[in-house]
């Protein structure tokens, strides 16, 4: 059975990412009695800075590969945390939480638009918005074509990689346009927030993904 360092190094984050993470919601605003559901929350880097956070029943986490979420729960501190909070956890593909019947006021997502299939942007940011409460919003990284000032050079064409596949451990590009499209169709504004991709890289400086937030267009 992997240990959880085995799963850190296979997601290649830990702990002072998720705490990252963490600061960026509360800079959008999240609150202990905010519901967020997190879309690829693999060992819990920031599951659970984020359970530790939010009051009890407000987390959900998305992971298809259960042995990285097996790995994040065998300590003792998240065996406590998750007895004292109950989050929920779901083991997904398809970024889908709507069979909770619930909805969220934050959605956080790191380092998985990155990597996937250009068909899943489309999937992800429809199967999001529909779990999102009126004036909610989606923190997500990605690699936006176009590169940024932080170590990212973008793709070589600077256009959409057009992957057929889930990319890990290679990325994958999106141009911002095709996102502002994407996001549009679903009845959202996506907007790049270059400051936390600054702030992100004072702490780690090979994460250097571009940040997006997705809101509802007023």
């Amino acid at each position: 059975m992997p240990s959880l360092a085995e799963a850190r190094q296979y997601v290649a984050t830990d702990r002072v990412s998720g705490e990252l993470q963490l600061e960026l919601l509360k800079r959008e605003g999240c609150v202990p009695e905010s519901c967020v559901l997190e879309v690829g929350c693999g060992c819990l880097n920031a599951g659970l800075p984020l359970i530790g956070y939010l009051k009890r029943g407000r987390y959900v986490g998305i992971e298809p590969n259960r042995w990285l979420l097996d790995a994040g729960l065998r300590t003792t501190r998240a065996r406590w945390l998750v007895a004292a909070k109950r989050p929920t956890f779901l083991e997904r593909t398809d970024f889908d939480a709507a069979g909770l019947g619930r909805t969220f006021d934050y959605v956080l997502s790191h380092s998985v638009l990155s990597h996937c299939a250009h068909w899943q942007l489309e999937q992800f940011v429809a199967n999001v918005a529909r779990v999102l409460r009126p004036g909610g919003r989606i923190l997500a990284s990605i690699r936006l074509a176009e590169g940024n000032a932080y170590g990212s050079r973008g793709s070589p064409d600077k256009e959409d990689s057009l992957d057929e596949e889930w990319q890990y451990p290679e990325v994958s590009w999106f141009a911002f346009e095709t996102v502002k499209q994407t996001a549009e169709r679903h009845g959202l504004k996506a907007a790049v927030k270059t400051e936390y991709t600054k702030f992100y890289v004072s702490r780690r400086p090979r994460e250097f993904h571009d940040w997006l937030v997705f809101s509802a267009v007023s």
